[in-house]
């Protein structure tokens, strides 16, 4: 990576259409691939030709999933001069009296990975918030390694209790359509993850997992031992931290 990086967060009702169509176009560019079982389960979005390759997404259906009416939502870019080499989409919502932030897509330009830009655009988004509850879904073991880091205290030192205790009825009033109709998995509520268990939620996302597993190689081939387990096809990834009042710095 070359050249400093410029951290902007933008609410929605700043956003261009350029703005929208350059997260799209990156997104396309540089988030995952589709698996072997996606022209099967979710054939309108891929079919024979597109398998194996880049999940596509338009402005029409990033609007859908990251920009839901009824939620507050704001972008992070990361931008190199005026080069877009990541961005992070947030919603926000309100579960009982306490305030959620979302995180609906994470990415980053491949070449710009491994520097800590994820934590960056995900700490950028916690300023000048009273957050309470944090949560993403990801299939990519780094988005949520991200995720801790800015959120919590790292993968080492992850807690499941807020997540344990209210992931259903966060996600159940979530604005956010896939991550209403996410459906826990039976041992989400389970004291310990082992035995094959995971951490995760089913959300029809079939996209392939040999990316991920190769991060996960890389941590065990680390020592660092990952907490989550293994992923099944068409799930994700659970995460979701509770925040404490007073971050209107993001530290």
């Amino acid at each position: 990576m070359s050249g400093s990086v410029t951290f902007q967060k933008i609410p929605e009702n700043e956003l261009t259409e350029d703005m929208v169509k350059q997260t799209a176009d990156l997104f396309s560019s540089a988030y995952g691939v589709w698996g072997a079982h996606a022209q099967e389960k979710v054939g309108k979005f891929c079919n024979e030709e597109n398998m194996g390759r880049r999940v596509k997404m338009s402005p029409n259906i990033l609007r859908e999933q990251s920009l839901p009416k009824e939620g507050r939502n704001v972008l992070v870019r990361a931008l190199v001069g005026e080069e877009l080499v990541g961005h992070a989409f947030a919603t926000r919502w309100k579960y009982e009296e306490y305030q959620v932030c979302w995180v609906t897509q994470l990415c980053v330009k491949p070449d710009h990975r491994r520097c800590g830009m994820a934590t960056h655009m995900l700490l950028k988004l916690k300023e000048g918030e009273q957050d309470r509850a944090f949560g993403i879904l990801s299939s990519h073991p780094a988005a949520i390694m991200a995720a801790l880091r800015a959120f919590g205290n790292g993968l080492e030192n992850m807690n499941f209790d807020m997540a344990r205790t209210h992931a259903h009825a966060i996600m159940t009033c979530s604005p956010v359509n896939y991550v209403k109709a996410a459906t826990l998995k039976a041992d989400f509520f389970g004291n310990d993850i082992q035995d094959g268990n995971v951490w995760c939620a089913f959300t029809n996302f079939w996209v392939d997992h040999k990316e991920p597993l190769g991060v996960l190689k890389n941590l065990n081939e680390n020592g660092i031992h990952w907490p989550l387990g293994e992923l099944p096809d068409g799930c994700e990834y659970l995460v979701i931290v509770e925040g404490t009042t007073g971050q209107d710095h993001g530290d």
